[in-house]
């Protein structure tokens, strides 16, 4: 087998057999994603659609393949190319968001289309120092988007892509703490040739072999280039931060129903957690104690006996669920039928509530 050290430059010839190793293993296995043109195609010079390959990595972003392709098929169909995005309602498009999460990003979205169409002409720019301008788009989005839709050399290094490099190289410092020698250690072994084929199964044997726990050694296409596994080290590697245990925070829910059995919603203000969005108003959310309830609308509000729990990335939520049926609000509130299309169109933490109250509400 051929040994590659850490920090020593391997081979031309490594290089070529790693990532030959790697393709044909790709050309075989490559998982079949909405977003993605199949290696069949590429190697024929079909490229794949940078605004499709955008969408996905923003979604991709804090949210697991599964999860992200009914939502990414379910906005394509509505926004097919970034002209249309570039037409559409942030109110709409938080609503085809809601229950991905960090609702940032959908806003991003919306600006970095009408960037993209103002100073564009509603083309993807190419390169990476281009894309990282945008709204939304960081070093890696920038380079998966240059690599996989434009198949020019770029290097977006992914969870999957750290992992796999950490272990191929034995690299045992923290992550976070030695990006570029991760990077490093990348650029030896990246396809030239097809760099974003190659980006694509890093990925994929990120996920399908390389996993976090459990690895499966024996099906690897490069595991005698892997030196963690040789010296068996690869339980270890990466080496993971111990997690902080995270902040609580509590706060009441106000659920109003008006007489035509409508929910009164608002729209939250554009910074902070769940910006943006449209659902039913709150408290603001204090560490480790509840507030004094307010509700916005006079009525004859009652606490249900259950309460709320939700996790965020950094804290841990419970609301306490008050309902009343309402008579007068204000004008600019926004009042849906309660249906599933408006729970659907809720933030999670948001439809979890509403779908208590009104089951409540109903006995």
């Amino acid at each position: 087998g051929i040994t590659i050290k850490l920090n020593q430059k391997t081979s031309k010839v490594n290089h070529s057999k790693f990532s030959k190793s790697l393709l044909d293993w790709y050309d075989i296995n490559a998982r079949n994603l909405p977003w993605r043109i199949p290696p069949e195609l590429t190697k024929e010079g079909i490229t794949n659609d940078p605004y499709k390959i955008w969408i996905s990595e923003i979604m991709l972003q804090q949210t697991g393949v599964k999860t992200v392709q009914s939502y990414f098929l379910n906005f394509i169909k509505r926004w097919p190319n970034v002209i249309e995005l570039n037409k559409a309602k942030e109110d709409d498009v938080l609503k085809a968001w809601s229950g991905l999460g960090y609702y940032r990003r959908a806003r991003n979205l919306k600006n970095c289309a009408k960037t993209i169409c103002e100073k564009y002409n509603g083309i993807f720019p190419s390169c990476t120092e281009e894309l990282t301008k945008l709204p939304g788009i960081g070093n890696y989005t920038a380079a998966a988007i240059v690599s996989i839709a434009y198949n020019k050399l770029a290097f977006p290094i992914d969870g999957n892509i750290q992992r796999i490099v950490s272990r191929l190289f034995e690299i045992r410092d923290e992550i976070k703490n030695d990006k570029s020698n991760i990077l490093e250690n990348l650029k030896e072994i990246f396809s030239q040739k097809r760099p974003g084929d190659f980006a694509q199964a890093m990925m994929d044997l990120g996920s399908i072999i390389c996993k976090p726990a459990n690895p499966t050694c024996n099906s690897c296409p490069v595991l005698k280039y892997c030196l963690a596994h040789k010296n068996n080290t690869y339980k270890s590697i990466p080496f993971k931060t111990r997690k902080v245990k995270k902040v609580a925070k509590k706060g009441y829910l106000y659920i109003g129903i008006t007489d035509c059995k409508k929910i009164i919603l608002i729209k939250r203000p554009n910074t902070g957690l769940l910006g943006g969005t449209i659902c039913p108003p709150t408290s603001e959310w204090k560490v480790n104690k509840f507030p004094i309830p307010k509700p916005p609308y006079e009525g004859d509000w009652k606490v249900l006996d259950n309460r709320l729990f939700h996790s965020f990335t950094h804290f841990e939520l419970e609301l306490k669920i008050m309902i009343s049926k309402i008579k007068h609000f204000p004008q600019d509130v926004y009042l849906e039928p309660l249906n599933s299309f408006t729970l659907n169109s809720l933030p999670t933490v948001m439809k979890k509530g509403v779908e208590m109250g009104i089951a409540s509400f109903n006995d």
